[in-house]
């Protein structure tokens, strides 16, 4: 039998295609080579809060709002508006709120859409009482739910004031741990 002559590519390509074969892994010998693995992930710390402001940005304050009304001879005094921010670093469900004032009855509204302020209406929207003067606190889902957001309320006197009589309503807003949106978790 005649001796043909190889190509030393092809003498190369022998030992290379070789070696390539034994270190291929077939899909079945990847599968049971893989393992899940559990990792504990570290929960981070968050913060709630809110409070009453007349403040449009942060810094907010700290502590209840004190809004002053002056009587007028026969008219209620105007209507005040202001914010309550969300001041802590997790989403609110609820919040409570508190009302004192120093003359006569007054009471701390929300919108459902958002307030027309000129005209002191809530146009195409629902008006709810979230707390009055004299009755303690309330606690009530209207709130600004993402951290860092506010939402604009309401506070009006509901009866006569003496003729340059001032009164001052305070309105006091605090969150406990039940009125923060519960953790979840998420597989990443």
């Amino acid at each position: 039998m005649p001796l043909q002559r190889i190509s030393s590519r092809a003498v190369a390509a022998v030992p290379a295609t070789a070696l390539l074969l034994c270190l291929a892994v077939t899909p079945a010998q990847a599968t049971g080579k893989a393992e899940a693995r559990s990792v504990s992930q570290q929960a981070g710390a968050g913060s709630w809060g809110a409070v009453a402001t007349t403040n449009t940005a942060a810094p907010y304050g700290t502590g209840p709002l004190a809004l002053q009304f002056t009587g007028l001879l026969l008219v209620l005094p105007s209507p005040k508006f202001f914010n309550v921010a969300n001041t802590g670093t997790l989403t609110l469900t609820g919040a409570t709120y508190t009302a004192t004032t120093t003359q006569p009855a007054a009471v701390v509204e929300a919108c459902s859409t958002s307030w027309n302020e000129s005209n002191n209406t809530c146009p195409s929207g629902t008006i709810t009482q979230i707390v009055q003067t004299g009755t303690g606190p309330s606690a009530s889902t209207f709130v600004p739910v993402n951290a860092g957001a506010a939402i604009r309320l309401r506070a009006r006197i509901t009866s006569l004031l003496s003729l340059g009589i001032a009164a001052t309503v305070t309105i006091g807003v605090s969150v406990d741990r039940g009125q923060v949106r519960t953790a979840t978790t998420t597989s990443s």
